[in-house]
């Protein structure tokens, strides 16, 4: 996420710029597309253009063409690239802070470690391996571990909002693209990283595919956050769900990058302290050596 934001930047554009050239009535060959490609076509197109398509704008470009709607589906597709590369702009600012501390303690560290010796280098570097054994764990857990690792204490909602953004976006592109609802959400299960939420999601599409909504399947299974099922049951209730995908991925984002900033902020000012700890300590073994030397002459 952190590294695509100015791929998807860069996407949004020929994404757009594609859209507009379609709707001006430019044939599809002067834009350096083979219709022998058939459905095929555009995103065959924009990889030449350089835009790398994940699996599910893929699929919904397809569709989008056999339903006759291409260029209004390269705009939405347009619209959540530009959303992703805000998202991801959000979550970079909220961190640069704390990773900013971090190098300047190593930095510290090691002209103090010309001074006072190697000790303090050492212990710094090893506390900030422990950081990045600790990151690594929780990573692999949400990951492929159960439940309980959705639960921990604030990280959990963190990385549960997290998980669904693939998965709401995903329904949402494919939904608005005219594929059934079964389908659209088999398909953006499969693009979910987190393995429990992943089967609690394959636990909802039993129910859809017995006949069932999305929000008793949601329901039954209890996959996605209490809010997001609230969200979307609402939408369907009302007939609006597709602009209630869509308002419940601009929702999650939302929340989520605050959740990232909130974090990245408490981060910050454990590092700051750390740090500060680490100046303390420097000028105190400084000034205690100073006078002990006094004192021996």
């Amino acid at each position: 996420m952190l590294l695509t934001v100015a791929a998807d930047d860069r996407a949004a554009l020929q994404l757009d710029e594609l859209a507009s050239a379609l709707d001006a009535g430019l044939p599809i060959e002067s834009l350096g597309g083979d219709p022998g490609n058939g459905e095929r076509t555009v995103p065959e197109l924009l990889q030449r253009r350089g835009v790398r398509l994940s699996p599910s704008e893929d699929a919904v470009l397809t569709a989008a063409w056999n339903a006759g709607r291409i260029s209004a589906s390269l705009r939405e597709r347009a619209v959540q690239r530009r959303q992703r590369a805000e998202f991801g702009r959000e979550v970079r600012s909220g961190l640069r802070y704390p990773a900013l501390l971090v190098v300047m303690t190593v930095v510290i560290a090691l002209v103090a470690a010309q001074i006072f010796g190697r000790g303090i280098l050492y212990g710094v570097v090893t506390a900030l391996a422990l950081l990045l054994i600790a990151a690594i764990v929780v990573r692999r857990g949400v990951l492929t571990g159960g439940d309980r690792w959705l639960q921990l204490p604030w990280l959990g909602k963190l990385f549960a909002g997290l998980a669904e953004l693939p998965y709401l976006e995903t329904l949402h592109a494919l939904y608005a693209s005219g594929i059934p609802i079964v389908e659209a959400h088999a398909t953006a299960t499969g693009g979910v990283g987190v393995a429990s939420l992943r089967i609690r999601l394959r636990q909802a599409e039993r129910t859809l595919r017995e006949g069932g909504s999305l929000s008793e399947g949601l329901a039954a299974s209890g996959a996605l956050l209490a809010e997001t099922r609230e969200l979307l049951a609402l939408g369907e209730r009302s007939g609006q769900l597709e602009d209630a995908l869509a308002r419940t991925l601009k929702r999650r984002r939302e929340v989520t990058a605050r959740q990232v900033k909130t974090t990245a902020k408490i981060g910050g000012q454990a590092a700051y302290f750390a740090a500060a700890g680490v100046a303390v300590y420097f000028i105190l073994t400084f000034y205690l050596d100073y006078f002990a030397k006094l004192r021996g002459h």
